[in-house]
């Protein structure tokens, strides 16, 4: 399961994606610049490359979508048995 994802970009696009976010700390290396910022309530990283282009790095927002997936069908007859063995034990009582 991958928890990252990076998405290339032209660096015009990584700066309209800052101007709308909170930039944490940013610096320069050697001809690059690398950028820790929050957006949209989700830390990202970002690098602005020399030839005008940038990529920007997150967290896989569909990490937790990947886990098994439980049937509805199934969920809805284990609830209809839970409520019949209740009833069942409260007559009992």
């Amino acid at each position: 399961m991958t928890k990252m994802v990076w998405k290339t970009g032209a660096v015009t696009d990584l700066a309209q994606l800052l101007k709308s976010s909170t930039i944490t700390q940013s610096a320069a290396v050697g001809a690059a610049t690398v950028y820790h910022f929050n957006h949209d309530g989700q830390e990202k990283i970002a690098i602005s490359l020399p030839d005008e282009l940038a990529v920007v790095i997150e967290l896989n927002s569909n990490a937790q979508q990947r886990r098994r997936r439980i049937d509805p069908a199934k969920m809805e007859a284990e609830a209809a048995s839970a409520n019949t063995s209740t009833a069942a034990a409260k007559v009992a009582e």
